[in-house]
């Protein structure tokens, strides 16, 4: 009778909530009807569940709830059946140029090995770039929409290149929207680097990893020393500049050493910034992986984060990135079953004109697609990422609860920690699971308070299930 796969029950706060996977419907329950549900799913039997609950809240009531839950059931609400699903063709909207595999930087956890991606610095010239948006242009059929993210090491090293890129891109392709995002340390900000990006509508990501003790850590210069004091200033003032428009990130990455991300995230948001993203570190390196003993510390510092991000709105509404759930205007199931499209809807090139499944692969070898000059030649690794993408191909996913919300997790992440694309790094599962759970009680929360949360569906039953 309970399928895991279908319903998930969480406490929160103090609350009690159930999430239908199927249809998105987020209920807010009262004791006695999470009780029911949670004796459902340790039995599997509803007379058991029935009579568990009669015993510590009495007959009438247990009645009631039974009566109410299956007229949840009965409406779609609970239990809901699964679509029919099936693989889309997916095609390629996005391409993110590696323009830089140098860095000026030389942060500790770096996945790209300091800029370079374990190989000899290098800048992308003008001539593989305008071969990459060629490419992009023209193997993108029926897509209006492209995306070019320019990322490096540090992109701003190759500032002119990225100039001129964006330029030929909306002379030659007049006919495609572009939409161009750059990620950046900051460290080469200057205001006629900004107002170019802005006036070509280029959004920006700022990494910057909380207060000044937390960012020195690890990011720091080639000399150890910490960049903070450098960056801070900069990144302030292109999040004054766009303070209207939008159109930036601050992106913060932590560490097994860094775990108090409630704190580092409400510094960031006390500093000023009103879009604040903030990851896990994805490596092997002992001293500063996330390991399994950290999720129960990383657990309670997403409720806390999550209990003063709803508070801090009262005041002022910003945005945490993974606090954001489109349950009701977002995309259908069918889009959901499919993760990012590494290696099919999105690519990566490197200086040398290079493709490769994203950025995170870039420099490793085995995992080459082809180039910008001569396309994609290893169709049979294509064709693989294309199997990974959809999220019913790995076993793991298939069953778990969360997995029209992360689509499958991160391909990169799996190859990195694992060794194999299709099998989910457990511990990215364990934290994107306590980000969803915390992001739905404060989709909850914020329509309680009446402030609109446009991505938000509730299901409204009698006052012990809202």
């Amino acid at each position: 009778m309970f399928d895991k796969s279908l319903v998930h029950l969480f406490p929160f706060n103090g609350e009690f909530f159930a999430v239908d996977v199927n249809s998105g419907s987020l209920l807010n329950l009262d004791d006695a009807t999470y009780f029911y549900l949670e004796k459902l799913e340790e039995t599997d039997s509803k007379e058991e569940a029935f009579n568990l609950t009669k015993e510590k809240y009495g007959k009438e009531i247990a009645q009631e709830i039974q009566e109410e839950v299956n007229e949840l059931i009965k409406d779609g609400i609970l239990f809901s059946k699964p679509p029919k699903y099936f693989e889309s063709n997916l095609i390629l909207k996005s391409m993110c140029l590696n323009v830089a595999h140098s860095c000026n930087f030389g942060c500790l956890y770096c996945f790209a090995k300091k800029g370079n991606y374990g190989g000899s610095d290098a800048l992308m010239s003008f001539d593989v770039a305008k071969a990459a948006i060629d490419y992009l242009a023209k193997n993108s059929p029926g897509r209006e929409a492209l995306e070019v993210d320019f990322f490096g090491g540090e992109p701003l090293l190759n500032f002119e290149v990225v100039k001129k890129t964006i330029e030929y891109a909306k002379e030659t392709y007049k006919d495609k929207n572009w939409r161009f995002t750059i990620t950046t340390n900051g460290s080469l900000l200057s205001d006629e680097i900004e107002n170019f990006l802005f006036d070509n509508d280029v959004s920006i990501v700022l990494s910057l990893d909380g207060d000044k003790s937390v960012n020195d850590k690890y990011r720091v210069f080639r000399n150890g020393k910490g960049t903070f004091d450098l960056v801070f200033p900069k990144i302030k003032k292109v999040a004054v500049h766009r303070a209207e428009s939008g159109g930036y990130y601050v992106r913060g990455t932590y560490t097994h050493d860094t775990l108090e991300i409630s704190k580092t995230v409400m510094d960031l948001h006390n500093f000023g910034f009103k879009y604040i993203s903030l990851e896990p570190v994805v490596t092997k390196e002992e001293d500063i992986s996330i390991k399994k003993e950290d999720l129960s510390i990383l657990k309670k510092e997403y409720e806390r984060l999550a209990i003063e991000y709803v508070n801090s709105q009262k005041d002022e509404t910003w945005n945490f990135f993974h606090f954001n759930l489109d349950l009701e205007a977002g995309p259908c199931i069918q889009k959901r079953i499919h993760g990012c499209g590494a290696g099919v809807e999105y690519i990566a090139v490197s200086p040398d004109g290079s493709i490769y499944p994203c950025h995170q692969f870039d420099g490793i070898k085995e995992t080459k697609l082809g180039d910008v000059f001569t396309g994609i030649t290893n169709k049979e690794l294509q064709e693989k990422f294309r199997k990974a993408n959809f999220l019913f191909n790995k076993e793991e996913c298939a069953k778990c609860w969360a997995r029209f919300y992360c689509s499958g997790g991160c391909l990169a992440n799996n190859y990195v920690m694992n060794g194999d694309i299709f099998k989910p790094y457990e511990i990215g599962c364990e934290i994107q699971k306590m980000r969803i759970e915390a992001a739905l009680y404060v989709a909850y929360k914020l329509r309680e308070l009446g402030i609109e949360v446009p991505t938000t569906q509730l299901s409204e039953k009698r006052d012990s299930v809202k």
